[in-house]
């Protein structure tokens, strides 16, 4: 299905019955990265995902931040006319689900964090924009190989070769200038007050991730006033689509 906010059409699913969840991708994902949790979890939830501006089946006009894509969800939870949702980010996206939650705290009932990202110290920030400089220069191709080696775990890598495939898929078919834009953006992301954020919060780690690793959970819990971390054994960075039964039963039970 499609959207048309604010000027750009927004590509959005949208199934099952129940209480409101919006699942919200990471970094050159898209909204079928929450497919097999969204499969599990719809008999019991309204599910929506989204392709974030610049991702997917949505356009990519127009500045790319943070902040302008917490606003791009919370103008598509309004047009879809939800109550209070479930905001469930990965990654860049659970940057994004926490600004929301903190600039339009009624349209946010609870908080799921999944590799979220706290803050990235100027190091980090500044090799997104090595990344986004590399794209540019030499297409998706340049950096395929290594951002794979780490998405995720060792595990996944020896066992489920075929995700390994549709992973190296998924991150080929970005636009190169899309995919700079939001590096650049992800790198430029501001701090969040978290200690504003009044949500209950669930927070998922993978026990292999290297992007997000535990350290930036517990940086998470210690500032989100009601908040707590789950950890999930055997799956790195991409763990919704490494064990989406766990991520939903993970979802499942803190929703319960």
């Amino acid at each position: 299905m499609f959207a048309d906010i604010d000027g750009n059409t927004f590509h959005y699913t949208s199934v099952g019955d129940g209480p409101p969840i919006v699942f919200v991708h990471g970094l050159g994902g898209s909204g079928h990265v929450w497919h097999g949790v969204v499969q599990a979890i719809s008999q019991h939830h309204h599910c929506v995902t989204v392709d974030l501006r610049g991702h997917g089946r949505s356009q990519g006009r127009g500045k790319l931040s943070v902040d302008g894509w917490a606003k791009d969800v919370h103008r598509l939870i309004a047009a879809l006319e939800l109550p209070a949702v479930t905001l469930v980010g990965h990654s860049l996206g659970s940057l994004i689900a926490q600004e929301v939650a903190r600039t339009e705290p009624e349209s946010v009932d609870q908080l799921v964090l999944v590799g979220g990202i706290s803050y990235f110290e100027p190091a980090t920030a500044d090799a997104y924009r090595q990344r986004a400089d590399a794209v540019e220069a030499d297409g998706m191709d340049a950096l395929v190989d290594d951002w794979l080696a780490g998405a995720v775990s060792p595990r996944t890598h020896a066992t489920q070769p075929a995700l390994v495939g549709l992973l190296r898929e998924l991150f080929l078919r970005n636009d190169p200038q899309h995919y700079a834009k939001s590096c650049r953006a992800l790198a430029d992301a501001p701090r969040i007050d978290r200690e504003a954020l009044g949500q209950r919060t669930l927070i998922l780690t993978g026990a292999h991730d290297r992007s997000t690793p535990l350290a930036m959970s517990e940086e998470l819990k210690a500032s989100i006033p009601v908040s707590r971390i789950k950890v999930l054994p055997g799956v790195g960075h991409w763990m919704p689509l490494e064990d989406p039964e766990a991520v939903a039963a993970a979802l499942l039970e803190f929703l319960t």
